[in-house]
């Protein structure tokens, strides 16, 4: 299940990202939304990496998912500062 959970989550950060390439001007109804999912991301993407995967799980599967959620939140993070930095009208 938290492997799933993991995929369900580095989708979402994906299909922001995408979002913001192809429509940039929508981008300040979701910012907040993007914005508290990249959190919800980064603790679930902390707390993968400090913990053990699952008996029936590889565990370098879910090493890996986890930080790649770890890092795309992270990403995301600094993103959203930049976005706020250089385009402070999408508040």
């Amino acid at each position: 299940m938290r492997r799933v959970i993991l995929i369900l989550l580095i989708l979402m950060q994906i299909m922001f990202f995408i979002n913001y390439i192809i429509n940039d001007g929508v981008i300040f109804f979701n910012i907040y939304v993007w914005a508290l999912l990249s959190l919800i991301s980064l603790t679930a993407g902390w707390r993968a990496t400090n913990s053990e995967p699952n008996l029936y799980e590889n565990s370098n599967i879910h090493l890996a998912l986890s930080i790649t959620l770890l890092l795309m939140s992270i990403m995301s993070l600094i993103f959203i500062l930049l976005i706020i930095i250089t385009r402070p009208y999408f508040l």
